[in-house]
């Protein structure tokens, strides 16, 4: 075994201070942190994958540690944190600090607090007796749309047979998640023809289709609304009609108008069925529109699709996490993450980690140093477990 510095043996702490100085909000290069990463990483695993997506700048990275066989375990994180414009900071956002049990900086909850503990775990990782591997996986472009994960996610599937279970480091202050709603979003742009506004007859108004076009979705969403009671929301499929967009000015009508609107499709529901009831809606507003104006269309653009998390009862991901952390049952939360787009390809998948989802995203976002030390320890029964 290959003789660690006393830089690989930096505490969870210290490397989390490392990880926040690295300004990753998303869309940027993932080449300064996945360098950090692998200097950490590279050397004391057996293996690495790389798995690009479009943009050369941008690479999912993981490891592996222990042997090549069934059974493995991968603990994922993303990189990417979302941006601190126009938001009122106490502490230099890019730079943790410490105060009363707390770190302060973007990112130190959602999520390099649970990558700084899967980063000084390497030591532990390179000397345990590993029967079965354990994966440290870095996905970029979480936040907006989990851009990267798809492409690691199928790459992993390849070439790790067996896996037990996949745990998302995402905040849940070490509980354990097994549901979680989808996000979609998508852009329907509706083309009609421009004419003066004194002569509508000889225009067809894109305008007043989009308008349609949102009342319906409108109406779709107080459908669901009425299925689930408010107060079980995490359970409730919601739509929400983001922005429209048309027209020049008061005396043309507007030949082109764009509807932003998505879709948080609770666990349990078809977000495929849903996607294409709505989308039928924009075709059948398509044809009237056609048959005014024949050069008149409708078209789609999908920004980004999350599928939901919704583990499968006898999940060996679920059964794990129960083990290791004594809950009795699985939780749900309203927001999206990896999770889904893992058990998408067939891999089990919970979510597991420090800190909060109220502390994410906010001005002086911070985690609790007793959560760092909680995933810590729970990485290390990870270890035993995988050992044993």
């Amino acid at each position: 075994m290959q003789q660690n510095s006393k830089r690989e043996y930096q505490d969870t702490k210290a490397i989390l201070r490392e990880l926040v100085r690295v300004e990753t909000v998303s869309g940027s290069s993932t080449n300064e942190i996945n360098a950090y990463i692998a200097n950490h990483c590279k050397k004391l695993s057996v293996a690495q994958i790389v798995a690009s997506g479009p943009v050369e700048t941008q690479k999912n990275i993981a490891f592996r540690f222990g042997p090549d066989v069934a059974g493995g375990i991968i603990l994922s994180g993303h990189t990417d944190v979302v941006p601190v414009q126009d938001q009122k900071w106490s502490y230099p956002p890019f730079a943790a600090t410490e105060r009363d049990g707390r770190i302060y900086g973007r990112g130190t909850c959602d999520m390099k607090g649970f990558l700084a503990s899967m980063i000084a775990s390497v030591p532990k990782l390179a000397m345990a007796e590993l029967e079965r591997p354990i994966w440290l996986a870095f996905t970029y472009d979480e936040e907006t749309g989990c851009l990267g994960a798809p492409y690691l996610a199928e790459e992993i599937a390849k070439q790790a047979s067996g896996i037990e279970a996949v745990i998302v480091g995402e905040p849940t202050e070490m509980a354990v998640v097994d549901q979680h709603k989808g996000a979609f979003v998508e852009y329907v742009t509706f083309n009609g023809v421009s004419a003066h506004s004194s002569l509508p007859w000889l225009g067809l108004s894109a305008n007043e289709y989009a308008i349609r076009f949102g009342a319906q979705l409108v109406a779709l969403n107080e459908e669901f609304s009425q299925e689930v009671p408010a107060t079980e929301g995490d359970r409730m499929t919601t739509l929400n009609l983001a922005q429209i967009g048309g027209g020049t000015a008061h005396n043309i009508v507007s030949d082109k108008c764009r509807v932003m609107w998505s879709l948080r499709c609770a666990p349990g529901q078809d977000p495929d069925a849903i996607v294409q009831r709505i989308r039928s809606m924009a075709r059948t507003l398509e044809v009237e529109m056609q048959s005014r104006a024949s050069e008149a269309s409708v078209d789609f653009e999908t920004v980004f699709d999350v599928p939901p998390l919704a583990a499968n009862p006898a999940s060996t991901a679920l059964r794990l996490g129960l083990g290791l952390t004594g809950q009795n049952a699985g939780q749900s939360v309203n927001y999206g993450t990896e999770a889904g787009v893992y058990q998408k390809v067939g891999l089990p998948t919970i979510i597991c980690g420090p800190g909060s989802i109220e502390q994410a995203h906010k001005p002086d976002e911070w985690i609790a140093i007793e959560q760092l030390d909680a995933c810590d320890r729970f990485i290390e029964r990870l270890i035993a477990h995988q050992s044993a």
